[in-house]
């Protein structure tokens, strides 16, 4: 990669870098940007990966001024930009000033079983998710037969420009969820099994990248100590994959983990309420 294509897009880092912008967003048109690099290739009007928030080099510009591509419109030619990318100066300053390793530790939901292995169905937890999105405002676009172990995404839903795609897992019981074996106790525990079905929903949301290029992307999990532990420890890659995580607790309440707002990331320190998104009627 040539110094030249590297430079082409530091008048960008710059004027990101100086930004006097209070706000957390900035909205900035491709006009306005085309204004400090020149013209923008093709791509970058064509494809949304071309605004990913990964290691090219147009990228690399704007997380390390501290910004990151929250959203694009690429008809409208207009790109938002939020604060707080993930690697670069501002990623290590956050760190710093917490004293951490940009971890989040996870805080255990009031709403936590005492049973810390009891099931939850994907089916529940994919009921649960859908009720709580459209309690936020989002249009539920599809929803897999989990039952039937349909193919494809397991819940897609749409809010304005927003897309997003999520893949749903729930939680192993001791028991054997068909009738004819319900009587048997599994050989393995529910922690054993949950970890293989952790990598499972990973794996799915990973080529969902390809196939939605223009999707924000999450996983959603019941809310359990084996989901969180996993979650808080893979926590990185997951933030530089763009995948966001929603932790669905028996109630239908949900902890969401949004590397596109680590302000919204629960701590163990506090209260749990930062993140958790509950149903209206219950506030």
């Amino acid at each position: 990669m040539s110094p030249t294509t590297v430079a082409k897009y530091d008048p960008l880092r710059d004027h990101l870098a100086g930004s006097r912008v209070a706000a957390e967003e900035l909205l900035m048109t491709f006009e306005e940007i085309e204004g400090l690099v020149g013209p923008l290739p093709a791509s970058a009007r064509a494809h949304r990966a071309w605004w990913a928030n990964d290691s090219k080099v147009q990228a690399q510009a704007w997380r390390a001024a501290g910004w990151r591509v929250r959203s694009v419109d690429q008809r409208a030619g207009r790109v938002v930009f939020a604060r707080g990318p993930r690697g670069g100066a501002y990623r290590a300053a956050r760190i710093a000033a917490r004293g951490g390793d940009g971890k989040p530790e996870l805080s255990s939901p009031r709403t936590l079983p005492v049973d810390a292995d009891q099931g939850m169905s994907e089916e529940a937890a994919q009921s649960l998710l859908v009720a709580f999105l459209s309690r936020q405002g989002w249009r539920i676009e599809r929803t897999a037969n989990t039952a039937t172990r349909e193919h494809g995404v397991d819940v897609m839903a749409s809010q304005g420009n927003r897309h997003l795609a999520v893949e749903v897992k729930g939680y192993p019981g001791r028991r054997y969820a068909d009738a004819a074996r319900a009587h048997k106790v599994k050989a393995s525990t529910p922690s054993t099994q949950a970890r293989h079905w952790y990598a499972q929903v990973l794996l799915a949301t990973m080529l969902n990248r390809a196939k939605y290029p223009d999707h924000e992307l999450a996983i959603a999990l019941p809310s359990r100590p084996t989901y969180q532990s996993l979650v808080s420890r893979t926590w990185g890659s997951l933030a530089r994959l763009d995948i966001a995580v929603l932790l669905v607790a028996d109630d239908g309440d949900v902890v969401t983990f949004d590397p596109l707002r680590p302000d919204r990331i629960p701590t163990a320190s506090g209260s749990g309420t930062e993140g958790r998104h509950q149903d209206s009627r219950r506030r």
